[in-house]
């Protein structure tokens, strides 16, 4: 990936299929949660994946309150 002063770096991206088995895009928070708690995927434990999905979240001045919610019933 090239960024806008010209650097390449690496990177990952994530993509939502929401015709995916897997799609969770209707969960409560509660649900989220749950399933935050026991599952860890092909990059790690999922709730590091939440955790730092909120740190870069809040480093940009981006909130999302539902993440923020199921983080904290995580453990966050």
């Amino acid at each position: 990936m090239a960024l806008v002063d010209g650097r390449r770096v690496a990177a990952v991206g994530y993509v939502v299929d929401r015709a995916h088995e897997q799609y969770a895009g209707a969960l409560s928070v509660e649900g989220a949660a749950r399933i935050v708690r026991r599952s860890t995927g092909q990059s790690g434990p999922n709730d590091a994946y939440v955790f730092n999905t909120l740190g870069h979240l809040q480093q940009m001045g981006i909130r999302d309150l539902w993440l923020e919610a199921v983080a904290a019933l995580v453990g966050g």
